[in-house]
């Protein structure tokens, strides 16, 4: 049987717990104002379009158009290069790539969520890569990314950040 002192900490700690997970999730914005507001369908639907013009960019060879899904200060993250700073980088990259690639990408989404004018988006991609050339047999690969975007002053949605690696072992 618990002590007056053991019960009174008992009551205090769960209350501080349910406090804790009545609160738990909640964002206040940088003034510590009101919650910010939960990603709606309709922001949900947009991400999902920016990746969906993003695979199909990406599957026309078309880097102009892949540059005008992030954002002009945007960070575009590859496995094993430094990271490509900015649209304008951003579309040198993925230029060269086409330039000696023919593409096919599929990208799906296994987690979204933000608040406010912020989202992220965790997913997996496959693509195969074969060479203009043809002096190489080509690549394929499987792997996950995730992806920050913020929403733009016209309600659409922009990459800020793109990071993705495979989940295939490394060739050597």
């Amino acid at each position: 049987m618990l002590q007056p002192m053991g019960r009174a900490v008992l009551v205090v700690t769960v209350g501080l717990v349910l406090v804790g997970c009545k609160t738990a999730g909640k964002v206040t914005d940088s003034a510590g104002g009101n919650s910010a507001a939960e990603l709606t369908q309709a922001d949900l639907d947009a991400i999902r379009g920016v990746d969906s013009a993003f695979a199909a960019a990406a599957n026309a060879g078309n880097a102009d158009s892949i540059a005008l899904l992030y954002a002009n200060n945007a960070a575009l993250l590859p496995p094993n290069l430094p990271p490509q700073k900015g649209r304008t980088a951003i579309r040198t990259f993925w230029g060269g790539f086409f330039k000696v690639y023919t593409v096919r990408f599929e990208i799906g989404s296994d987690a979204m969520e933000g608040r406010g004018d912020l989202a992220y988006n965790m997913g997996h991609y496959r693509f195969t890569a074969v060479p203009k050339g043809k002096a190489d047999p080509g690549v394929a690969d499987e792997g996950k990314f995730v992806e920050i975007l913020r929403k733009q002053p016209n309600g659409g949605w922009k990459y800020v950040v793109d990071m993705y690696s495979s989940n295939l072992a490394p060739q050597h």
